[in-house]
């Protein structure tokens, strides 16, 4: 039997990943800084076609 969806509304489910990011960031698990550093690294391996 498939699982019932979330009803919640998008605020909602705002602010329960903002709280998710703040106790990662809190326990030591998530680094924003490295993170971006991270996200930059990759984009810039990252390919774009021209149509």
């Amino acid at each position: 039997m498939p699982k019932k969806k979330n009803q919640e509304s998008q605020a909602e489910q705002s602010e329960r990943f903002k709280k998710a990011i703040r106790d990662l960031v809190d326990a030591g698990e998530l680094n924003p800084t490295e993170a971006d550093k991270a996200f930059d690294r990759l984009m810039g391996q990252v390919k774009t076609k021209s149509a």
